[in-house]
């Protein structure tokens, strides 16, 4: 956050960018994947305001045919290319979604991360993965946003 009396800059605060994909996709993959069968994963590409801090907020409506776990995380990448460069920010179940309930239960969740460190004014970006613990996740209605934070 700036003082007062200092100069601000438009890359202090650059614009949240987001991505929206409503069609429906499925998964049998047990480890984290961005390919969905009918479906598209949310990613976008980013630059890192001066704070270096970002908020990721990942959202989508979870099923499992079973009564399984089903997850839906995401991946934060050096790079302006989706789902390549080196990983900032893996995927894993603490910071995902997660649908464990009994199965025909679809729910819809948001998680938001707050992620640091980032080198300010260098691309990066940012990308749902799915799995399924077991049987057929079902994801629809997915989002990402990053937003920059101060």
């Amino acid at each position: 956050m700036p003082d007062a009396g200092d100069i601000i800059l438009a890359a202090d605060f650059p614009a949240a960018v987001s991505d929206t994909q409503d069609t429906s996709g499925t998964t049998t993959s047990t480890t984290y994947t961005a390919t969905l069968t009918g479906g598209v994963a949310c990613g976008v590409v980013f630059v890192a305001p001066t704070s270096g801090r970002v908020t990721v907020l990942n959202s989508s409506r979870i099923i499992n045919n079973g009564a399984n776990a089903t997850y839906c995380g995401f991946s934060l990448r050096t790079g302006g290319t989706i789902g390549s460069g080196t990983v900032v920010m893996a995927e894993g179940d603490n910071r995902a979604i997660g649908h464990e309930q009994a199965t025909n239960t679809l729910d819809r969740m948001t998680v938001s991360q707050l992620v640091t460190g980032l080198t300010p004014g260098a691309t990066y970006n940012v990308q749902q993965l799915f799995r399924a613990v077991a049987g057929t996740g079902s994801f629809a209605n997915k989002h990402l946003s990053v937003i920059p934070t101060t």
